[in-house]
């Protein structure tokens, strides 16, 4: 288990990167985060649209820690 946790850490941490840079959903990094949203629920197993709601869940609560 511990190498799964590890895993999505390092899923959502990337994600989360590309997220904030994706605002505009027809530039190159909205495109990229799309692309790595469906590579890292692949390799996690998991249904994308919840890997989704677990990256801006998780951007939100970083947002806030850092304000």
């Amino acid at each position: 288990m511990p190498a799964d946790r590890e895993l999505l850490k390092q899923a959502l941490d990337e994600l989360i990167r590309l997220q904030t840079g994706a605002e505009n959903p027809r530039g190159f990094l909205a495109q990229l985060y799309g692309c790595a949203l469906t590579e890292w629920a692949e390799q996690l197993g998991v249904d994308q649209s919840k890997l989704n709601r677990l990256v801006h869940v998780r951007g939100a609560v970083s947002n806030r820690r850092s304000h």
